[in-house]
């Protein structure tokens, strides 16, 4: 019999996944604030308050489930990476600091590849666990069973 998925692994599948998402919306909302219009900017942070929540969310998740190790140490440096990415965010916005503001915008980019990434790792570690692509099938039936 192939193996099963760990009992937290659709909530962590649906929080991984939610976190690329929410950054995508993110610089989406950005880029309307910037260029339409700036109102949308408090948006933007709230989305953000959201991901960074996620982010957490994620921790707990891969931590509790005690199999998703590698999983665990990459939510651990996006939600470092997603602290560090607000802080920016309300520099650059409230008190102005260009350097801020500039650092902003990759560090995001590079924390959507990040959490793509994990989200990936997320999905393809519950097929693994649940014996999915393993051959299981194949030999069970070969064998009548």
């Amino acid at each position: 019999m192939s193996g099963s998925r760990p009992p937290l692994h659709r909530p962590l599948l649906v929080v991984a996944w939610l976190l690329p998402l929410g950054i995508l919306v993110q610089a989406a909302l950005a880029g309307q604030a910037w260029f339409v219009s700036p109102e949308l900017m408090g948006l933007h942070g709230g989305v953000g308050h959201g991901v960074l929540t996620l982010a957490v969310l994620t921790v707990v998740l891969s931590a509790a489930a005690l199999r998703f190790h590698g999983v665990t140490v990459l939510s651990v440096l996006l939600l470092i990476g997603l602290a560090g990415q607000t802080g920016l965010g309300y520099a650059g916005h409230r008190s102005g600091l260009v350097m801020a503001s500039s650092l902003h915008v990759p560090i995001g980019v590079a924390l959507l590849g990040l959490s793509v990434a994990m989200a990936v790792l997320v999905s393809v570690h519950g097929r693994v666990s649940a014996g999915v692509g393993d051959g299981q099938v194949g030999r069970d039936t070969e064998m009548g069973a």
